[in-house]
């Protein structure tokens, strides 16, 4: 899935990823001790297993973006988070920025488990995951605000393109009606989400 959408060249993308990095960063931080087995919109994962499924997003980046392993996700256990999980999030995402803003490394073309994919193209799935999984943690906690503009505008350009194809993902619900015309809103709509009605 690729969106060649002039919006999205508009943007540096690498460090539209490491911003949000830092979205999703902060979601993690401000999780009390006592909500991490709160269910999250993410189906069947509570706050923890949505923290584990992007920490391991991130672990796996490097190793990715150098061509040294296929493996773009896969299962994965809790555990992996250690007894700091905020700490555990800051030295992947560390690692994972050094690795994206490596030079030339925008421009590679990757061969990994679901094909050949461009490297902005695997960027613009991280950037998915820590804005939308760090929604999706807002939400769990109770303490839910939209996404903002900046980035749901790109993410937008990014899978209007392929929402045919969303609706059969592993990855997302099946598309919502939106609440209203917001980006934020649309957004979270087309990857099966649908903003609580007190937010």
């Amino acid at each position: 899935m690729t969106s060649d959408s002039a919006a999205n060249s508009d943007v540096d993308p690498v460090e539209l990823y490491v911003e949000a990095l830092a979205v999703f960063g902060n979601a993690v931080r401000d999780v009390a001790g006592h909500e991490w087995d709160l269910p999250t919109p993410s189906t069947d994962w509570n706050v923890k297993e949505v923290v584990a499924h992007v920490v391991l997003g991130e672990a796996h980046l490097p190793s990715v973006l150098a061509g040294e392993t296929t493996t773009t996700q896969t299962s994965f256990s809790v555990d992996l988070l250690g007894l700091n999980p905020l700490a555990t999030w800051r030295g992947t995402a560390l690692r994972a920025i050094e690795a994206a803003r490596a030079p030339g490394v925008i421009d590679l073309v990757l061969d990994v488990d679901m094909g050949k994919v461009p490297a902005r193209q695997l960027l613009g799935y991280r950037i998915t995951d820590n804005v939308v999984h760090a929604w999706d943690l807002l939400v769990a906690v109770g303490r839910p605000v939209p996404i903002e503009d900046r980035y749901a505008d790109w993410l937008l350009d990014f899978w209007q393109p392929v929402a045919h194809q969303l609706a059969d993902s592993e990855f997302f619900g099946t598309p919502k009606e939106p609440r209203s015309d917001s980006l934020s809103d649309r957004l979270l709509s087309l990857l099966g989400r649908v903003r609580p009605v007190e937010e």
